[in-house]
């Protein structure tokens, strides 16, 4: 049911951006990308390795990624994150967004965003449910100032992080997290400019090990420590390009590489710079 929404979804956005009078052609919506979101958007643990020449380990987000994946022209893509964004995710929030508006980006891409809207610690005396769902939706509303494309992840079970990285406080239980999920596809079903990156659906093919094909490249059953790391909770470089190519065959549009090991070269190129 969850993939079948996703399709409707994905062809709701197609039609709605390359219909539009604003974005005359497949390959505009590449023009000026706007990158948003939390940790994993901002590139915690990923590092560049050393090449002769340059011992130095450089980060790695997603903007170099989407740089090492966009091959038409395109101004540079805005990178609007934090590592630390859990701390005040509001403001923050409000503030990155209001960044991007003022950006005026042809198309928005936040695989995180959400993240921290179903996760973080819940205020003594205060029910779960509501904060976190009141929470949820003052990010969709946030979302919903943009006028351009949205590609935004839904929130993942990441239960395996707890006692690494995260508390047990923090972590919707199960029967939440469904709900969650299920507000962010019934907002997205209201916009005929959002598509739903399913990482909740890639995120528990990793914990399980299984194989995963993506245009064409398969990352086979025992590939999690490729694409986790130990914290359980933050992709590694390839994990993260993994997800990037998600929304590539999502968006079904041409100027875009496909190979991730040529995304990752460039990814690192462009971290170096």
């Amino acid at each position: 049911m969850m993939f079948k929404t996703v399709r409707i979804l994905i062809l709701t956005l197609v039609f709605s951006v390359f219909s539009c009078g604003q974005i005359s052609s497949k390959d505009a919506i590449l023009q000026r990308v706007a990158v948003t979101g939390a940790s994993v958007t901002s590139g915690y643990g990923v590092r560049t390795k050393p090449i002769r020449g340059d011992l130095v380990a450089y980060p790695v987000n997603f903007k170099h990624i989407m740089e090492g994946m966009i091959l038409v022209p395109h101004e540079e893509v805005g990178f609007f994150g934090d590592l630390m964004f859990f701390r005040n995710s509001r403001t923050n929030a409000e503030s990155y967004i209001q960044k991007i508006i003022e950006f005026k980006p042809t198309l928005v891409i936040g695989i995180d965003f959400l993240f921290w809207f179903g996760y973080g610690s819940v205020p003594s005396g205060s029910d779960a449910d509501t904060y976190r769902m009141h929470r949820l939706n003052f990010a969709l509303g946030l979302l919903d100032t943009i006028n351009a494309p949205l590609v935004i992840g839904d929130i993942p079970d990441v239960r395996e992080a707890v006692g690494r990285i995260l508390s047990k406080g923090q972590v919707p239980d199960e029967q939440l997290l469904q709900m969650l999920n299920g507000r962010i596809y019934s907002w997205a079903k209201q916009h005929g400019n959002v598509l739903i990156l399913p990482a909740n659906e890639y995120w528990k093919r990793m914990m399980q090990d299984e194989e995963i094909t993506i245009l064409g490249y398969t990352w086979p059953a025992g590939s999690r420590e490729t694409l986790l790391q130990k914290d359980m909770l933050h992709t590694t470089l390839e994990g993260t390009v993994a997800a990037a190519l998600f929304i590539v065959e999502s968006l079904n549009i041409e100027g875009l590489e496909t190979d991730p090991h040529v995304i990752m070269k460039k990814a690192a190129e462009k971290a170096r710079e």
